[in-house]
Order: structure tokens, then C-alpha cells, then sequence
């Protein structure tokens, strides 16, 4: 974790549900392609300003080519892997997708009391894949590594979180 992500602090949470992988790039081309990026009602407002602004049409670093998606990996352009998790997207393009499938992102409170029991395992950069990789299967969770995700949380200390001293203190 980040240093200002401690202490520990007791947070009290209602019941609430939660998927245990990412989202796949199968399932937010289903929101590319339903024209979720021209539907204001489902973004919010700095979000629908940087579509307008910006011109965006799906995430960073894809692209449409001969009809199909494509996107540029650290191996090169790439026909879009529906089945492995979607990256980089924006925090507006998270909450926008997440209102499109009736959901909303968890808050971190969440995300961590439902990966606390699950066993640190994932793609993480000493596989070298250096790509997210698909879940092996519909009761493959995927909790730790290929990608960060998104929460509903401002990045803010926790609660009794006390900086460092020194040129350290500064970095949070």
C-alpha cells in the first residue's frame, strides 16, 4: 500500500455485491458500441466536458481499423483481446460504464474488506506477460495484479495517517 494508506481504521459497511475480476474489453466494447460515449445522461459533468473537448470515442490507445478495435500494446498494435481486462481508462469512463450497467464503483473501503481473504496471487510484472491476461475461467477471480482499478474514494490519508519527516512527508 502507500504510506497514506494506513493505519488501519475500522470503516463500517452496509451488504453490497461486487465482481471479483475487472471488466473485460468484450464487455466495455458492449458500452463503446451501444453508444455510450454520446449519452450524456450517463457521465458526469468534467467527464462529458473532456468527451466534447477531447473528441473521445473509447479508450486511450484504441483504434478502429478495417472495422475492428485495435489497441497499441508495449508489443505493438494489436487486435483488441476481448476477454482480457480493460486499461486505461479514465476515472470518468469507469463511473460512465459502471452507470451504464446499472452499477457504480465501489468505494476502496469495499474493495479492500472483499479482497482481505483472497490469496495474493495474479499477474503481477515478474510473469514479464507485461499485459493483463484473461480470467482462465467464469469462477477465476482476479484481485491483484494486471490492473488498478478504479474506486469511488477520493485519494485522500486515512484516517490518523501521520507524514513522514522530512523531503519524505512531502511525496503524500
Amino acid at each position: 500500500c502507500f504510506d497514506n494508506e494506513q493505519p488501519r481504521h475500522k470503516v463500517f459497511l452496509r451488504d453490497y455485491r461486487l465482481a471479483s475480476r475487472p471488466v473485460t474489453n468484450g464487455e466495455y466494447l458492449e458500452f463503446v458500441e451501444s453508444s455510450g460515449y454520446s449519452r450524456p445522461e450517463i457521465w458526469l459533468s468534467d467527464g462529458w466536458s473532456a468527451i466534447r473537448e477531447r473528441s473521445w470515442e473509447a479508450p486511450l490507445y484504441w483504434t478502429k481499423i478495417d472495422g475492428e478495435w485495435h489497441e497499441m500494446t508495449l508489443a505493438g498494435m494489436r487486435r483488441v483481446d476481448r476477454a482480457t481486462p480493460v486499461c486505461h481508462l479514465s476515472y470518468y469512463e469507469a463511473d460512465a460504464y459502471a452507470r451504464w450497467r446499472g452499477a457504480r464503483l465501489p468505494t476502496e473501503a469495499k474493495w479492500e474488506a472483499a479482497a482481505a481473504g483472497e490469496a495474493l496471487e495474479g499477474n503481477f510484472v515478474e510473469s514479464a506477460l507485461y499485459q493483463p491476461r484473461a480470467a482462465r475461467g467464469p469462477a477465476d477471480a482476479q484481485w491483484f495484479g494486471d490492473v488498478w482499478e478504479w474506486t469511488a474514494s477520493a485519494y485522500a490519508p486515512y484516517p490518523g495517517y501521520r507524514p513522514l519527516e522530512g523531503a519524505l512527508g512531502e511525496y503524500n
